[in-house]
C-alpha cells in the first residue's frame, strides 16, 4: 500500500481502494448492521421457545442435537458479528493516530473475530483444524494461493497463518462478501481488495489486486483464491465446455485431470507475481470446508465433527519461472499437486 501522510483519511479507511460510492457504502452498512443486531435480538429473545423444542427434537436424532447446535451457533455467529462491530466502533472512537497503530488494532480485532468464530464452531459443532506444513507460513513476505470450496475458506488463512505466526494478511475477496458488515468495515481499514468477478473490463480489478504487493514487509502475506469461485462439479463442467468452445485444447486437456479443484485463473496470480517477483509462493490445499457450504449442512448434522485438514508448501521465488508460458506450466503443475492432495484426503 502506498505510503501517505498520516492526515490523509484514505490511508486509514481504505485498503485495496474504494469500489463503491460513499452513499451506497453507508446505506449498505446501515442495513447490514441493523440486520445483525435485529437477528441477534430475535434469536436471544426467542431462545426460551426454540431451545427446549429443538432439544426435544434432538432426542430423536441419535441425541446429536443438530438443530439445537445449529441455532446455538447461529446465535454465537450473530454475537460475534455484534462484538466485532462494537470493537470496530471503539477503535474508530479512539482516533486514527498513526498508520501502524491503526492497522495493528484492526488486525488484532480481525484475529479476535476469526478466533471467536472458530472457537464457537469447535465447541458447538465439534469442528477441528489440523495443519501440516504450517511452518511454510512462518515468515513473510509471501503470496498464498489457496483452493476455494466454501465461504468458510476465508477464515482459514487467519487460523493457519495470522494467529500462529503473526502474518498480517492482505486478502483478495469477492465484492459480494461486503454483505458481512465486519468484513466490510474492518476489511476497508486494512490493505485488502474487494473485486468484482466477471467485470466487463477486468483491468481495474487486476490493478486493485496488484496494488496489494506494494510495500510488502517481513510480516506480510497476500491471500488469493486463484480459482475465482468455489469448486462444484457443475462449475468444473462449464469451465471445461468454455475451454472447448474457445479452442483452448491444451489448456482443456490439463484441466480434465483436475477432479477436486477448478483450473487456475492466471490474471490475479500474475498480477501478484509481477508486482512482487522476489516473493515466495505458498500453496494451501485443504479439505473439510465442503461440508460447510449450506445451512442444511448444519441442520442435518452433516457438519458435526468435521475435520478441517490443511497442507502447505512453499516455493522460493528463485525457483519460479518468469516467462509467461513457463510460469503457466509451473502453476498448473503445482495446482495439480493441490488437486491430488485434496482427492487423496477427501472423506
Amino acid at each position: 500500500m502506498k505510503a501517505q501522510r498520516p492526515a490523509d483519511r484514505g490511508e486509514f479507511l481504505t485498503g485495496g481502494g474504494s469500489d463503491d460510492s460513499i452513499l451506497r457504502r453507508q446505506l449498505r452498512r446501515a442495513g447490514t448492521i441493523l440486520g445483525v443486531h435485529l437477528a441477534l435480538a430475535l434469536l436471544l429473545l426467542s431462545s426460551p421457545l426454540w431451545a427446549p423444542l429443538l432439544a426435544a427434537v434432538g432426542l430423536f436424532q441419535r441425541k446429536s442435537y443438530p438443530l439445537l447446535r445449529c441455532f446455538l451457533y447461529l446465535t454465537w455467529l450473530m454475537a460475534c458479528e455484534s462484538a466485532g462491530l462494537i470493537g470496530a466502533l471503539a477503535i474508530a472512537l479512539r482516533g486514527r493516530q498513526d498508520r501502524e497503530t491503526w492497522q495493528a488494532r484492526n488486525y488484532a480485532l480481525q484475529s479476535f473475530w476469526v478466533g471467536a468464530l472458530y472457537s464457537g464452531a469447535r465447541r458447538l459443532l465439534d469442528i477441528r483444524l489440523e495443519v501440516q506444513g504450517g511452518e511454510a507460513l512462518a515468515r513473510g513476505p509471501v503470496i498464498i494461493l489457496i483452493r476455494h470450496a466454501s465461504v468458510v475458506d476465508a477464515l482459514l488463512p487467519d487460523l493457519v497463518a495470522a494467529r500462529p505466526y503473526g502474518l498480517r494478511l492482505r486478502y483478495v475477496l469477492k465484492r459480494e462478501l461486503r454483505i458481512d458488515p465486519c468484513l466490510d468495515i474492518v476489511g476497508d481499514r486494512l490493505p485488502n481488495a474487494f473485486v468484482l468477478r466477471g467485470a466487463p473490463d477486468g483491468g481495474p480489478e487486476i490493478a486493485r489486486v496488484r496494488a496489494l504487493t506494494e510495500n510488502l514487509g517481513a510480516s506480510d502475506g497476500v491471500i488469493l483464491f486463484p480459482e475465482g469461485t468455489r469448486f462444484t462439479d457443475s462449475r468444473r463442467d462449464r469451465i471445461l465446455a468454455g475451454l472447448k468452445s474457445r479452442g483452448e485444447t491444451d489448456r482443456r486437456e490439463s484441466a480434465l485431470d483436475l477432479k477436486k479443484v477448478l483450473p487456475l485463473r492466471f490474471g490475479g496470480v500474475f498480477a501478484l507475481m509481477d508486482g512482487a517477483p522476489e516473493v515466495d509462493v505458498v500453496f494451501c490445499a485443504h479439505t473439510g470446508t465442503e461440508a460447510l457450504t449450506r445451512l442444511g449442512d448444519l441442520t442435518s448434522g452433516a457438519a458435526l465433527g468435521v475435520r478441517l485438514r490443511v497442507e502447505c508448501w512453499r516455493v522460493p521465488a528463485s525457483e519460479i519461472p518468469r516467462e509467461g508460458e513457463a510460469r503457466k506450466a509451473w502453476l498448473d503443475g503445482e495446482w495439480a499437486k493441490v488437486d491430488e492432495w485434496v482427492e487423496a484426503h477427501c472423506a
